[in-house]
């Protein structure tokens, strides 16, 4: 376990990391247009302002504010991260004044750009992806194990990794992001974790989508094998075709559930016809 985990804690700091554990698994929960998740971001840091300035009740309500009003969005899991950070400087803003609030909010809003892209690049791209392949192998072979498996997996591993990083974030304050940037870490890890999720989706889409044309045209009294001759040019060529184009609607704001509804009409239509 990192040296972070094991920094001894107060009681109360490990009371309030506790609160603010279970605020930052509802961080997402809601948003508006104006600031993204931040008056989730300030609930999560609440349970701190409620004990550092328990004696000043218009700073701690000012504070609170302050962090409802400032635009916040980023991974999920990595706002733990963040929340632990931002509370140990509430912290020491309270008992030494050593750390003024434009630093705190300056820090924060550094941080949220660096965190989504490793927490998307990690969770999303990767971690999801992979979890997804095991489970839909499972899943299609009939196994109820396949849906279950993904979900206390993916699931299981994000409250993980959220309980780890909001330790992190609070006993190592902003050291950890310095060390982690100048060191390289940070680079790398998105870098092999895109790479890894880019393969699964390429092995996913290769093994689960499957698009075979079953027309065989006659060409004056010849027949013509179109999916034969799309299978010399490339293997699973429909099928990757298929994929783009959900992609892209999919981009354009389209919803996964009408793609899925727009392809099963499509394909009764091309079946009925004797195409697919």
């Amino acid at each position: 376990m990192s040296n972070a985990l094991k920094k001894d804690l107060t009681q109360e700091e490990k009371s309030i990391l506790k609160k603010s554990f279970k605020y930052c698994l509802l961080v997402s929960w809601s948003s508006n247009a104006v600031v993204q998740f931040a008056r989730n971001f300030a609930l999560s840091i609440k349970p701190g302002l409620d004990v550092w300035f328990k004696d000043n009740q218009e700073e701690r309500e000012k504070t609170f504010v302050r962090h409802c009003d400032e635009f916040y969005n980023t991974n999920m899991t990595m706002t733990s991260l963040i929340t632990g950070i931002v509370l140990v400087m509430e912290k020491e803003r309270a008992e030494k004044g050593t750390v003024s609030a434009e630093a705190i909010s300056s820090i924060k809003a550094s941080l949220l750009g660096p965190t989504a892209g490793i927490g998307d690049s990690i969770y999303f791209n990767c971690y999801r992806v992979i979890l997804a392949g095991v489970a839909i192998s499972l899943a299609a072979g009939g196994n109820i194990l396949g849906p279950i498996f993904f979900a206390v997996t993916f699931a299981g591993g994000r409250m993980l990794s959220s309980y780890v990083l909001l330790y992190i974030g609070y006993n190592s304050g902003t050291s950890f992001i310095t060390k982690a940037f100048e060191s390289g870490a940070v680079r790398l890890i998105t870098d092999v974790a895109s790479a890894m999720g880019a393969m699964m989706v390429g092995a996913l889409v290769a093994t689960n989508v499957n698009v075979k044309l079953v027309w065989v045209p006659n060409v004056f009294g010849a027949t013509v094998d179109i999916q034969a001759i799309l299978d010399s040019i490339m293997p699973g060529l429909l099928s990757l075709a298929l994929w783009t184009v959900c992609i892209q609607f999919i981009k354009k704001g389209t919803s996964p559930i009408k793609i899925i509804f727009i392809i099963i009409i499509v394909c009764i239509i091309l079946s009925f016809f004797g195409i697919v």
